[in-house]
């Protein structure tokens, strides 16, 4: 059905009822429009972007692209006009969250301040997506490269290739293992083990919500220091109690069965914010007392957890994009100077807060 939404779209900026720079309906305009889920509408015009036909502004809305105007651009024209700046890329797998937002924010503030342009690319967390947008960058002639990797369970081959031919890259969110690249990303570890310790030692059993893989380094080192926290208290790690559908349609309506069909269950710890609202909503529908009943703590402190009697931990989501840049400078004077951050986070209840020290490798 995305497909039909598509085609629909292309016709009317084809037929010159959509503009250059026109906005597009909104997922929710093109749900109730086609009568399909708002996934369905946002995957239609997740397409659009991919095919660089449509562009996204934070806030603002999709809008027509002309992205003939970027690639025809001559590279060595650029260099040598004082008009523009030299550009760097940065591939994100999406721009819809308070984080990422805030990532791109202080990116875009802290390349200019260096003199340089920034050509934004989002990967719609698929890494074939990923590799064109990379493909897309250095044939437009960046000089170098900062990347949020997608959540996926393979390399991108297009990484491996850049670090083997010394282009200067900076991953934010996330190391890879075995790469030597630079880096700029939170204490997973620590801010798991300690958000975790915020919940109740008297829960039978606390559920872990997450996205269905976990061999990103982000969940891996997130459910190291979960992991270790229960274990401290004595509460037993049982993964078939574990949520992994957050980003079925019916999410909810999954996770209160899950939740019905193990009463012991009293708490879950929640991998982003996303899974959190899930969660949240899940305990709702069951009419159970926060924090009295069941407790919620929950990576990651989005707009809207933050109105909710949960814990939450939050990013440094500036300082990540601050360091990204300054990593990505050194690398643009020594191709060989490469260096990990990795930044403290921050523990929430209401007024409550925790904080962890800084770190670099």
């Amino acid at each position: 059905m995305y497909q039909q939404i598509k085609t629909y779209l292309e016709e009317k900026i084809e037929g010159g009822v959509y503009e250059t720079h026109d906005r597009l309906p909104s997922e929710a305009e093109l749900a109730k429009q086609f009568k399909v889920s708002r996934i369905t509408a946002k995957n239609a015009i997740n397409k659009l972007v991919e095919d660089e036909k449509a562009y996204r502004i934070p806030g603002k809305g999709t809008f027509v692209d002309e992205p003939s105007k970027i690639v025809q651009v001559n590279q060595k024209k650029v260099e040598n006009d004082y008009a523009y700046p030299p550009f760097i890329g940065l591939i994100m797998p999406e721009v819809i969250e308070e984080h990422s937002a805030k990532i791109l924010s202080s990116i875009e503030n802290a390349a200019t301040d260096i003199g340089y342009g920034l050509i934004l690319r989002q990967s719609n967390h698929q890494i074939d997506v990923e590799k064109k947008a990379i493909r897309s960058l250095l044939q437009m002639g960046v000089k170098g490269l900062i990347v949020f990797p997608v959540d996926d369970q393979l390399y991108n081959e297009e990484l491996l290739r850049l670090k083997l031919d010394h282009f200067p890259l900076v991953l934010i969110d996330r190391y890879l293992k075995g790469i030597k690249a630079s880096a700029v990303y939170s204490d997973n570890v620590q801010g798991a083990y300690q958000l975790t310790k915020m919940l109740r030692p008297d829960h039978k059993q606390v559920s872990l919500f997450t996205v269905p893989h976990f061999e990103t380094t982000t969940i891996l080192d997130r459910m190291k220091g979960f992991e270790q926290a229960l274990d401290e208290v004595g509460i037993s790690i049982n993964r078939s109690n574990w949520f992994t559908d957050i980003l079925h349609e019916e999410a909810v309506d999954k996770a209160v069965t899950l939740l019905q069909t193990n009463p012991d269950i009293t708490g879950i710890f929640a991998m982003n914010a996303f899974a959190g609202k899930i969660a949240y909503q899940a305990v709702q529908q069951l009419d159970k007392q926060l924090p009295r009943e069941f407790s919620i703590a929950s990576f990651d402190q989005e707009r809207e957890l933050k109105r909710y009697p949960i814990f939450t931990a939050k990013q440094n989501s500036t300082q990540i994009g601050k360091e990204a840049v300054r990593l990505l400078q050194s690398q643009l004077k020594d191709k060989n100077d490469i260096h990990q951050i990795v930044l403290p986070v921050k523990i929430y209840f209401q007024t409550n807060e925790v904080k962890l020290e800084t770190s670099e490798l």
